[in-house]
């Protein structure tokens, strides 16, 4: 049987222990006590492509992740509206360098619109390899509000920021000991197969040459991400071929917004499934 030290961590650290408390329980759903104690029993994660045990642990700014606790991922929760709380982040990510784990993130209820504090903690966690995660953003600063104009949105919907986007951060990483589902998109069957298919057949004309391009696009995502994450030859390679790839992203994006929404359901799963293919997901 394997060992306690076996299961992979997350560490939850801060200066408020009922905050983290919170954040602890909001994302993975285990209660904390207001001293941000999470229960002995590990996260059970059961996801679309996996399950897997992840102890909880929790912490402060003097808690420095021991190898033997295998420490996978790092949720620093800070307030950048106090000092001293922003200056304890810099100085815990800066005792991190040698020892980081996988996946950092960090937290913080919002920035209040305090743009200067936002672009400097944004540029030092991009450099220190954190992502930055904001809560409660302001409205102006997401897509679709009221308030919201060009220049001031920074988050195009929900799932990028917000206790959805740090569960999401967590769920991406390949934990230890993770056992693998064996997956593929569902197909239509009987009559919705039918239906399908006779809705294929009245599309006009530039809706299916539209669809044929969105098709070709999407196989050649799925050979660059092979290209760029297995090493086999497609014609680009090291960071041309990643930047090819992200371009080819963006374009089957943006070509996705004219599509149905099962249409756009389809082509995502299928670029999950080249993901998961190309970097050992789905074995």
């Amino acid at each position: 049987m394997a060992g306690r030290h076996s299961v992979p961590s997350i560490l939850f650290v801060g200066q408020s222990k009922p905050d983290v408390a919170k954040l602890i329980t909001a994302v993975t759903g285990i209660d904390c006590s207001a001293d941000a104690v999470p229960s002995k029993n590990p996260w059970a994660v059961d996801c679309k492509y996996y399950t897997a045990s992840i102890n909880i642990k929790c912490g402060s700014f003097q808690t420095i992740p021991a190898a033997k606790d295998l420490v996978e991922a790092l949720v620093v929760l800070f307030d950048p509206k106090n000092e001293s709380s922003l200056g304890a982040l810099f100085a815990y990510a800066d005792q991190l360098k040698s020892k980081k784990p996988d996946v950092c993130l960090a937290v913080c209820e919002n920035f209040d619109d305090a743009k200067e504090t936002y672009e400097n903690v944004n540029q030092f966690c991009s450099e220190s390899a954190f992502e930055l995660i904001e809560l409660s953003p302001g409205a102006s600063l997401v897509a679709g509000s009221d308030s919201a104009n060009e220049e001031s949105v920074r988050y195009e919907n929900a799932e990028e920021y917000g206790t959805t986007r740090v569960l999401n951060a967590l769920l991406a990483n390949p934990w230890s000991g993770m056992k693998r589902k064996k997956w593929s998109p569902a197909a239509p069957k009987g009559e919705d197969a039918e239906n399908a298919s006779e809705a294929d057949g009245d599309k006009p004309k530039s809706a299916k040459a539209e669809h044929s391009e969105t098709e070709a696009l999407a196989n050649s995502c799925a050979e660059q991400m092979s290209s760029v994450f297995k090493g086999e030859p497609t014609g680009a390679s090291g960071d041309s071929g990643m930047d090819d790839l992200l371009t080819k992203l963006k374009q089957l994006k943006a070509k996705s917004k004219a599509l149905s929404d099962d249409e756009r359901k389809k082509y995502a799963e299928r670029v999950a499934k080249s993901f998961a293919d190309a970097t050992g997901l789905d074995q």
